[in-house]
């Protein structure tokens, strides 16, 4: 994770590109603080010339009003600037994060807690923009505090020398606050990532929880985490609260000292009462810039924390495709030479070599854990091999732009994921150009026509959160329509059939048999029906090919595959050799 010092840098960095709206804001800041020394001097001429019982000028009152119109007129545009400013520098902020998360390899996302990236792009944004606001304040209110110790100066600088001797005790106040609330924060955005995590799981698994009883458990989870957030935020809000009244009371105690002091000159004529009285106020206004400083010194230190958080999201590597990819040529075959995977400390595969020739099937099978889905996530660099190669057509993947690769790819799995749209919509994410026609002829491809004529809106039904408005055979049938509309040369089944009942299995089988007709297929499966027709058959353990050749040679070997085709031939008599 990055300094808090490098994460400070980065976030005035943000503002790089806007250096005419940033010289606005500037300059209506030093208006604003050029204002108020401005008026300590008009109240100084005012209170002599009453007191020295002179022609009053009506200039004096006109002037005074007349810089409060500058000054409301000033704030107002400075507000208004550096607030638009502020949102325009967020916006930026939130795209950039949440094209990184749609561009994050799978080894990454897997590490990653859902809530964590939800709370980056809600809470931690948040904290930012909390900090961008008072961001200003760092180049507004030194300058207000200066001109309000230089007129100080013009009227006694001895005064003004011994009240600014209390300046390092504030600048330890300021340091021992702001590092006590880095700290505090950076603990409680790991806290609330962990509420948005357990939230959006019970969301997501409301099913498991109301089955297995786990409202009370769940409950009492997120009510310990709630605990402990709290207790930081209130740590945190101590520390904050009271650095206000602290600053207050050195002040106070140097007022005191400056009336009694600046009395006794005022007695020996030393000092006139319009130099004390604006002496007094400019002293009592320049406690203001200090509070808005250790106010905006404590948000910054928010906001830092947030950023480290997240620029370490940020600076993860990325898989971007390029702008301008779109389809190349498969035209021969798919190799694979001594393929490793490696994550975690964890061996998923090592040294796997095979072929596969363009319009062929293969078929992946072997116990779960075995590497059977790994080997496929590879081809189209969901994850990245960490030794060996992978060619298509001779060409390492890697060479190969990665929207350009996928765009020869088809992927359908056993867990579809489904949008909250319309059925229509779902089916055309896969070809965003594709007319109407063409996606309810993918539709009827995949024997979606039965049950869209069902729904009283059709293809226009909305499929719900992660389509749970449909069933599991529905679904798929969907994600095949989706590979049909793509129409890519590549063809990869994960257990696509594997959690469907008997009925939709034939149906969904049905559709995959017509879609698999002309291309290059990888299939992963665990039922032997779905396989048994594949040109060429891998069996994978432990991360290495242990048997491949055909269903009837691989029954004949007696090995691995023949082990695992009578268990299921036990399990289904119906399965014949």
């Amino acid at each position: 994770m990055k300094t808090s010092a490098s994460s400070r840098t980065r976030l005035f960095r943000e503002f790089r590109p806007y250096p005419g709206t940033i010289a606005i804001v500037v300059c209506l800041g030093l208006v604003i603080s050029a204002i108020q020394p401005a008026c300590v001097k008009l109240t100084q001429l005012i209170i002599d010339r009453l007191q020295n019982a002179e022609q009053f000028p009506v200039w004096l009152p006109l002037t005074l009003v007349a810089l409060f119109v500058v000054s409301g007129f000033a704030k107002y545009l400075y507000n208004v600037v550096r607030r638009s400013l502020c949102e325009k520098v967020l916006v930026k902020f939130r795209e950039s994060l949440f094209d990184q998360y749609l561009h994050l390899p799978m080894s990454s996302v897997d590490r990653m807690k859902t809530g964590e990236m939800l709370s980056g792009i809600q809470n931690d944004l948040q904290q930012i923009g909390v900090g961008f606001d008072t961001l200003w304040s760092v180049l507004k209110e030194p300058f207000t505090f200066l001109g309000l110790i230089g007129a100080a100066f013009y009227f006694d600088w001895r005064l003004t020398l011994v009240a600014l001797l209390v300046v390092p005790l504030v600048g330890w106040l300021f340091s021992w606050s702001g590092a006590l609330v880095k700290g505090f924060t950076t603990r409680n955005l790991g806290q609330y990532s962990d509420l948005v995590s357990l939230s959006q799981e019970v969301l997501a698994g409301s099913r498991v929880v109301k089955v297995f009883r786990l409202e009370k458990q769940l409950a009492e989870k997120f009510a310990s985490i709630q605990r402990s957030y709290f207790e930081i935020a209130v740590r945190s809000v101590r520390v904050q609260e009271v650095t206000t009244p602290a600053v207050e009371l050195i002040g106070a105690v140097l007022m005191a000292g400056v009336i009694l002091y600046g009395a006794h000159r005022s007695s020996l004529g030393l000092m006139t009462a319009g130099d004390l009285v604006a002496f007094l106020i400019a002293m009592g206004l320049a406690q203001m810039p200090i509070k808005q400083l250790n106010n905006a010194h404590l948000k910054m230190k928010v906001a830092e924390a947030a950023a480290d958080r997240i620029y370490s999201l940020l600076d993860l590597p990325v898989i971007r495709p390029a702008k301008s990819s779109g389809a190349v040529a498969f035209r021969s075959k798919i190799t694979y030479e001594k393929v490793g995977l490696e994550y975690d400390g964890h061996i998923a595969l090592r040294d796997v070599s095979f072929e596969l020739e363009a319009g062929r099937k293969l078929a992946f099978v072997g116990q779960s854990g075995g590497g059977k889905t790994s080997l496929v996530n590879l081809l189209p660099r969901l994850y990245e091999v960490t030794s060996g190669r992978i060619l298509l057509d001779g060409k390492d993947i890697r060479e190969f732009d990665v929207g350009e690769l996928r765009s020869l790819l088809s992927y359908v799995t056993q867990d579809v994921f489904l949008f909250h749209d319309t059925i229509a919509e779902n089916v055309r994410y896969s070809k965003p150009s594709a007319t109407k026609e063409e996606v309810l002829e993918a539709l009827e491809q995949a024997h979606c026509q039965d049950f869209i004529a069902r729904l009283s809106q059709g293809v226009e039904t909305v499929v719900g959160d992660r389509g749970m408005r449909l069933s599991g055979g529905e679904r798929q049938r969907i994600a095949i329509a989706r590979a049909f509309l793509k129409g890519a040369p590549i063809l990869i089944l994960d257990e696509a059939t594997s959690s469907l009942d008997s009925a939709s299995e034939s149906t969904v089988q049905s559709a995959l048999e017509k879609l698999m007709k002309g291309k290059t297929s990888l299939i992963v499966a665990h039922r032997f029906s779905t396989i048994r027709n594949a040109d060429h058959i891998l069996v994978v353990e432990n991360g290495r090919v242990c048997e491949s050749g055909t269903h009837a040679s691989l029954v004949e070997a007696g090995g691995i595959y023949h082990s695992l085709f009578n268990v299921q031939r036990q399990m289904a008599p119906s399965l014949s050799l």
